[in-house]
């Protein structure tokens, strides 16, 4: 069974979300043809993925090389992140913003490919998964895997830093190229920071609606695996019924043909003693003319 899982798993989770759960259903019904009932139920219970996460999928299938490449970026951001380097984080941050960017777009192509183009809210999502994926192993390990079925976003600030660390100091340029730092005007700043904290605010919302929605089609899925055993079980007693009502009429029509029997073999044994009777009444009279002739 776990062969036969893997393998339609792998054939629903590269289809677009708007095609999985009619697809889905198909393999259960066909699963459930077969007897697989164990296997029909493990189907039932494959999530739907979201738009975000069919996209992530997509680059796991066909991108796998490029992904691996742009998560192993994660370490070195962690290493600059815990020592406080600076100079390596600018480094490395711009390369993981060009890498997640590239890598949005590819899923973009793909999902065009694929005949469902992506929106690009959708693709800005992906590139939420994409960094929660730098952030987070565990969350790259579900990217890799290929089968992700939820928006996932990161609003943390990384790694915590070593406690013995210290900044690295910036490497000066010198004075004749020195360029000038101009400060950004405090409106500007509190007005990308209240930016900020309303986009942290909207993914927290979209993971909750997520969430809940997993939720939902956790409860949906119980209840439907609980609703087809019950019409599995519902249909082999009548299956049962039908099979003893069967039993019941032949033992009638053979309970009705033995009393017919009976009754018939009664009429011959009444007649029958009736000339057993006359036949001996015959002998006692033909002796006892005999015996008065002599």
């Amino acid at each position: 069974m776990d062969d036969a899982l893997e393998e339609t798993a792998d054939e629903l989770y590269e289809l677009p979300p708007e095609d999985f759960v009619t697809a889905r259903d198909d393999q259960v019904a066909q699963a459930r043809e077969r007897g697989e009932r164990e296997l029909a139920r493990a189907i039932g219970r494959l999530r739907r993925p979201t738009r975000p996460a069919w996209l992530a999928n997509l680059l796991a299938r066909h991108r796998a090389e490029q992904l691996d490449g742009l998560i192993s970026l994660a370490a070195g951001l962690a290493e600059a992140q815990k020592t406080l380097d600076g100079a390596s984080l600018r480094k490395l941050s711009v390369q993981r913003n060009r890498a997640v960017s590239a890598m949005a777009r590819e899923a973009g192509r793909l999902a065009q490919e694929a005949g469902s183009p992506a929106t690009d809210a959708q693709l800005r999502e992906l590139q939420g998964i994409l960094e929660a994926a730098l952030a987070r192993p565990e969350v790259a390990e579900e990217v890799r895997a290929g089968r992700l079925t939820r928006t996932l976003t990161y609003t943390g600030f990384g790694p915590d830093a070593d406690p013995g660390a210290f900044p690295t100091p910036p490497v000066k340029r010198p004075a004749e190229t020195a360029e000038p730092t101009v400060p950004e005007p405090e409106e500007y700043q509190a007005e990308r920071d209240r930016r900020e904290r309303e986009r942290a605010e909207q993914r927290r919302a979209l993971a909750d609606a997520e969430e809940d929605a997993a939720a939902a089609q956790d409860r949906r899925d119980a209840d439907e695996a609980a609703r087809d055993e019950a019409r599995e079980r519902h249909a082999a007693a009548r299956e049962r019924i039908a099979q003893l009502s069967a039993e019941i009429d032949t033992a009638r029509a053979e309970e009705r043909a033995a009393g017919e029997a009976e009754r018939a073999a009664a009429t011959a044994a009444r007649e029958s003693a009736r000339a057993a009777t006359a036949a001996a009444a015959k002998v006692e009279r033909a002796r006892a003319r005999l015996e008065a002739s002599g």
